[in-house]
């Protein structure tokens, strides 16, 4: 085989992988993508309180601005549990993976009504690690209230 047609076939593997891996990537970021979606729509069909705590890891972190935080399970279930239906809503609008696959976080909007009414807007933060059975749960999740509704990116 000709010197050329070696580095030819050699480079077109190097940028197959990359492609492969650019892929897998993304992949992975609308793993989370979809994770945070599916969180939300429990969150508006079966309640936030229920929806929280499905979604939260063993050991979570929860950042309330103007509130203590939120730190493990068993106090994010106090919480949460007495949470009925879901005057939140929110949307996924970035993520990333780790070179790991294991750890990645959501960036979002969210809206707060009362009744149909928006009361406030404002753009959260989750990071989310990959369980042993291949689903996602928030391991940190935060967020503050933005003067208008944030666009997408």
């Amino acid at each position: 085989m000709r010197p050329l047609r070696k580095t030819a076939i050699a480079t077109g593997v190097c940028l197959l992988s990359a492609f492969n891996a650019m892929a897998e990537e993304k992949m992975s970021a609308q793993q989370l993508i979809d994770a945070d979606k599916a969180f939300n729509e429990m969150a508006q069909q079966d309640g936030m309180g229920k929806a929280f705590i499905a979604y939260s890891a063993e050991n979570p972190t929860m950042i309330r601005p103007g509130n203590m935080p939120l730190l493990g399970k068993s106090e994010l279930v106090d919480a949460f549990s007495k949470v009925p239906g879901s005057p939140l809503s929110w949307e996924p609008l970035k993520a990333e993976i780790a070179q790991s696959q294991d750890l990645g976080y959501t960036f979002g909007r969210y809206k707060v009504r009362d009744g149909g009414e928006i009361k406030s807007h404002g753009v959260y933060v989750t990071i989310w690690k990959k369980q042993p059975d291949g689903s996602w749960k928030f391991v940190l999740d935060g967020g503050g209230t933005t003067p208008q509704e944030v666009q997408k990116p």
